[in-house]
């Protein structure tokens, strides 16, 4: 109980952290640009309802709102409707010219993108840690073995594109997953021989495109050894006498080249006896199993009921830092921040398109919940983690829905095309629209952060 708050505590305040910081930096973008193309800024807000505290500095009221779910820039505007002095009326957002509008809106967007480029530009300084492509345990069953993929390849390139490492990997996967596809991957072998196969991604369903995607297929980077750690108590395991700490050598005679083994020989005898040969205190014993039969995916499977080792010799080996020099480091920024903000606008056509399940939506529970593990996991992870977050709220920023800031770029650049703004009508209307389309989008977030909190 008391794990749990600590947990809870920590997840909120690193919300709050985490939420202050990509607010205050989006809006102050707003504001810098506004002051710089001659706007009078009236209230800088993070946060909206009640102000908690607020404080003048020069022209503009400066205040934290009591709801720390976002924020905003005031400036003088007539069609506010409230009496403007002649002196300030040149001051007026409405009296810039389209270009200076247009630079007032993006300014936002663009600075959670340069803080995203500036944190991963300084992580990268110290050393980034990555993990090699290298399929260390393979599923037995799955789309991935029947697509020929083996323990220990190292994936080269997906769709012809080179890759380094895990996490590339995967972004690549989800970006081409959905429909009827195939991804050609070039693998290297652990004897150092090259192939080529074909990915077959034609089955995934909706919601089972998204962060546990590679999972799903059937590939793992974390290496498994043949020494068991945990059973279940009451599995057949426990049954038959298997204990933690025992080294599997064969089943039924055969000896034992990994866990996928392992698992291939007992998820095909289901209510059928094994003979275990395992290696105890220095001894080599044997048991006979039968493992219990189950359903998954309506294929019946046996089950033993225990759990595998991780050889922490082979994990790190396919650890390894990358170094960059400050050149070096920055281009590795803007690719980063450039793969992120690709991914998230295909992930959300996807979404738009039915390719992708609506359930990958996530709100304030789910930001909050991935806050406080990264924040548990150390500054640098915690640091990451505003990234991602950054750029998310820079592209959503840019959609072209009349109530984001993407909404109001497609208001000016109608107007720097034709010389006419919308007539007050149409952009009354089209706020509307965005409110209720904001709305029906927060509430799917809510819903789906509750579904996965009460449902999992």
């Amino acid at each position: 109980m008391v794990a749990e708050s600590c947990f809870m505590l920590t997840s909120l305040l690193a919300f709050i952290v985490a939420i202050g910081v990509l607010v205050s930096i989006h809006e102050y973008g707003h504001y810098k640009v506004a002051k710089g193309c001659g706007v009078k800024v009236l209230v800088f807000s993070i946060g909206f309802g009640k102000p908690l505290w607020q404080w003048q500095r020069g022209e503009t009221l400066w205040q934290i709102g009591a709801i720390p779910l976002g924020g905003y820039v005031s400036m003088l505007d007539e069609r506010a409707g409230e009496p403007i002095e002649a002196a300030d009326l040149p001051r007026a957002f409405n009296r810039r010219p389209p270009l200076a509008k247009m630079a007032i809106v993006i300014a936002g967007p663009l600075a959670n993108f340069l803080l995203a480029i500036l944190l991963y530009w300084g992580l990268s300084l110290s050393g980034v840690e990555a993990l090699r492509p290298v399929i260390s345990f393979v599923s037995s069953g799955s789309v991935a073995e029947k697509s020929g993929i083996r323990q220990g390849d190292e994936v080269i390139s997906v769709g012809g594109v080179p890759i380094s490492g895990w996490d590339e990997l995967q972004l690549s996967l989800l970006e081409k997953s959905g429909g009827a596809v195939t991804v050609p991957l070039q693998l290297r072998s652990n004897t150092g021989s090259d192939r080529s196969i074909s990915l077959d991604l034609t089955h995934l369903k909706r919601d089972e495109i998204d962060q546990q995607l590679l999972s799903r297929l059937g590939m793992s980077p974390v290496p498994l050894s043949l020494r068991i750690a945990q059973i279940t108590p009451g599995s057949a395991a426990a049954r038959a006498g298997v204990r933690a700490g025992d080294q599997l050598m064969m089943i039924n005679g055969e000896r034992l080249h990994g866990w996928q083994d392992v698992q291939s020989h007992i998820a095909s005898s289901a209510s059928q006896p094994l003979l275990l040969s395992l290696q105890r205190q220095g001894q080599v014993i044997e048991h006979t199993v039968i493992p219990d039969a189950v359903v998954e995916n309506g294929l019946k499977i046996g089950k033993l009921g225990f759990a595998p080792e991780v050889d922490m010799h082979a994990w790190q080996q396919q650890r390894f830092m990358q170094d960059f020099g400050p050149l070096e480091g920055l281009q590795y920024a803007l690719e980063k921040t450039w793969q992120g903000s690709r991914l998230t606008l295909v992930m959300f056509w996807k979404m738009l398109t039915g390719v992708v399940s609506i359930k990958q939506v996530s709100g304030p529970i789910t930001i909050a919940t991935f806050a406080g593990e990264s924040a548990r996991l150390g500054l640098s992870t915690f640091l990451e983690y505003l990234c991602v977050i950054s750029i998310s709220l820079g592209v959503l920023n840019l959609l072209p829905l009349p109530v984001l800031d993407g909404g109001h770029l497609m208001y000016h650049t109608v107007e720097f095309l034709t010389g006419r703004r919308l007539p007050p009508g149409a952009e009354a209307f089209g706020q509307q629209i965005g409110i209720i389309l904001l709305l029906g989008l927060m509430s799917l977030a809510l819903y789906n952060d509750i579904h996965r909190l009460f449902l999992g």
